[in-house]
C-alpha cells in the first residue's frame, strides 16, 4: 500500500473515531431528564425515545456518509435529509428539555461537518452557536448556559477543521482519480500512435519493394520469363512477411532485427538498380541501439527507393550512430511527412537526435548519446 493509501485509510478511521466520540454529549440530556424532580414519566419516556432515535439515526448517518456511500453525489443527496431529520428530532426534543436540547448541537455539527460543503457547515455552526446565545433572552423560562455556548465555540471550530482536512482528502482522491484516467487516456493514445506508426512503417517499405518487384516482374515477362517467376515469387514472399509482421505489431509482439532489416535493404536497392554500400556486420551497432536502427534504416530505404531518383546508396553503423547517404535529388530537411514524422518521435523517445539534409542527395544521421 502506498504512502498516500495509507494515510487516507489512517483518516478515515480517525473520522469513524470522530464521529462516534460525540456520543458522549448524549450523557448530558440524558441524565438531565433521569435526575428531573419535574417530568412525569411520559415525558421521561417521550425524551429518552426521541434522545434513543437521534443517536441512532446519528449513526446511521456517519456510517453511511463515512463507509456506504462511494461517490460524492450520492452523499450530496443524503446528507441534507439526514440533518434536516436529525434537526426535527433535536427540535421535538425542546419540549421537555428546553435549552438543553443545545446538548444534541455537536452532533448536529458533526453531521454537518462530515455531510456538507466548507460554506454549509460554517452556516450551520453559526445558525446553532447564536441560537444558543439569542433563544434565552427570547423563550420564557429559558436561561442562558453559558458552559453550552463554550461548548459549541469549542466543538464548532474543532468540526470545522475536520471539514478541511476532509475537504482535502476528497480533492486529493479525486485529483489522482483524474490523474488514473488521464494516464489510461495518454496509454491508449500512445498505443494508437505505436501501431499506426508500425503499420506505416512496414507497409510503406514492403509495398514499394512490392510494387518495384512487380513492375520487374511485367518487364521481364516476355523476354525472361525465368526471372519474372522469380520475381513474383519473391513478390509473394514479402506480401506474405508484410501480412505476418503486421499482425505481429497490432499485437504488440513484433521487435525488428538488424540483420534483417539491411538483407531487406539490400534486395529493396539491387530491384531498383541503385548500387548498395552497406555493413556487413548489423553488430558494430550497440545492442541497445539496433532495433531503433532497423526502423531507421527502414524508413530510410523506402524513402531511398521511393523519392531519391539515386543511383548509390551508402549506410554507415556505429555503436551509437547510424548513417544512410545517397546521391538522389535530395530532401529539404524541413519536409516533415508520416514516416519521417513518426521516425523522429521514434528516436526522440530513446533519448537521441535526427539530423536530415538534402542539399546534393539525401543525409540521415541518427545519433543516441
Amino acid at each position: 500500500m502506498s504512502a498516500i493509501s495509507s494515510r487516507l485509510t489512517a483518516w478515515r478511521d480517525l473520522r469513524w473515531a470522530f464521529a462516534a466520540v460525540w456520543l458522549l454529549f448524549l450523557a448530558y440530556p440524558v441524565l438531565t431528564v433521569s435526575k428531573s424532580d419535574t417530568m412525569s414519566t411520559a415525558e421521561r419516556v417521550y425524551t429518552l425515545v426521541l434522545l434513543g432515535g437521534f443517536a441512532v439515526g446519528y449513526l446511521l448517518t456517519c456510517v453511511y456518509v463515512l463507509f456506504g456511500a462511494s461517490r460524492h453525489s450520492d452523499r450530496r443527496r443524503a446528507a441534507p435529509v439526514a440533518f434536516v431529520a436529525l434537526a426535527v428530532v433535536a427540535a421535538a426534543t425542546t419540549v421537555t428539555l428546553d435549552q438543553e436540547v443545545f446538548a444534541l448541537a455537536p452532533y448536529l455539527m458533526a453531521v454537518a461537518a462530515l455531510s456538507f460543503a466548507l460554506p454549509v457547515s460554517v452556516a450551520i455552526f453559526v445558525l446553532l452557536t447564536g441560537s444558543a446565545v439569542v433563544m434565552p433572552e427570547i423563550v420564557d423560562g429559558w436561561e442562558l448556559d453559558t458552559g453550552v455556548v463554550v461548548m459549541l465555540l469549542v466543538v464548532g471550530p474543532t468540526v470545522l477543521a475536520v471539514r478541511i482536512l476532509r475537504a482535502r482528502e476528497e480533492l486529493r482522491e479525486e485529483s489522482e482519480a483524474a490523474k488514473r484516467s488521464l494516464d489510461e487516456q495518454l496509454a491508449i493514445v500512445a498505443e494508437r500512435e505505436r501501431v499506426a506508426r508500425d503499420v506505416h512503417d512496414i507497409l510503406g517499405h514492403s509495398l514499394t519493394v512490392m510494387t518495384v518487384k512487380s513492375e520487374l516482374a511485367g518487364r521481364l515477362m516476355d523476354v525472361d520469363p525465368t526471372a519474372a517467376r522469380a520475381e513474383l515469387a519473391d513478390l509473394h514472399r514479402i506480401s506474405r512477411e508484410a501480412l505476418a509482421e503486421v499482425r505481429t505489431t497490432v499485437g504488440g509482439l513484433r521487435s525488428p532485427d538488424l540483420a534483417t532489416e539491411l538483407r531487406a535493404a539490400d534486395t529493396a536497392l539491387t530491384a531498383t538498380r541503385i548500387a548498395a554500400d552497406l555493413p556487413a556486420d548489423a553488430t558494430v551497432a550497440a545492442p541497445e541501439n539496433r532495433v531503433l536502427f532497423a526502423w531507421v534504416l527502414r524508413e530510410a530505404i523506402t524513402n531511398v527507393v521511393r523519392h531519391s531518383g539515386a543511383t548509390t546508396c551508402r549506410v554507415r553503423l556505429q555503436p551509437n550512430a547510424i548513417d544512410i547517404v545517397d546521391d538522389g535529388v535530395g530532401l529539404d530537411g524541413s519536409v516533415s511527412g508520416n514516416g519521417l514524422r513518426g521516425l523522429r518521435e521514434r528516436v526522440q523517445a530513446a533519448g537521441g537526435t535526427l539530423t536530415l539534409r538534402g542539399d546534393h542527395g539525401t543525409e540521415l544521421r541518427v545519433l543516441v548519446p
